[in-house]
């Protein structure tokens, strides 16, 4: 596999910027992909495992999970009852050159966030 087999183009924000980190929050209905949440935020002011965990959050937040569902995905498994409900983890992907993408997804909705890790790579072709 090349690596621009690794570059989706997915959904890649045109506004996304050497510096930001990017998010993006869509829910599938009926054939249809709804954004629900779009904003850049500058890298420095959010730490990846905190922008994975706002990421789960937003997923959470758009599910029909109730209240003691939410509390059940953070219990371990140490137990049985309550049993613990597991949501999966956060993808990595590249989905253009020079940019790292994390992703999350419960059921009908997804979150992610594009951040640029190799400026040089980053848009060369359109930057040069």
């Amino acid at each position: 596999m090349s690596e621009s087999d690794l570059n989706t183009g997915y959904k890649v924000c045109k506004d996304l910027k050497v510096n930001e980190k990017c998010f993006r929050l869509h829910e599938y209905n009926e054939g249809d992909f709804n954004e629900l949440f779009h904003e850049h935020v500058p890298k420095h002011r959010i730490s990846s495992d905190n922008a994975s965990a706002f990421m789960k959050a937003l997923v959470v937040r758009h599910s029909p999970l109730g209240d003691p569902e939410i509390l059940r995905t953070y219990l371990n498994n140490r137990g049985k009852n309550p049993g613990a409900i597991q949501l999966g983890q956060v993808v990595i992907e590249y989905p253009e050159p020079g940019v790292i993408r994390r992703y999350f997804s419960c059921g009908n909705t997804s979150a992610w966030y594009d951040e640029v890790i190799i400026p040089a790579q980053f848009r060369a072709a359109s930057n040069g």
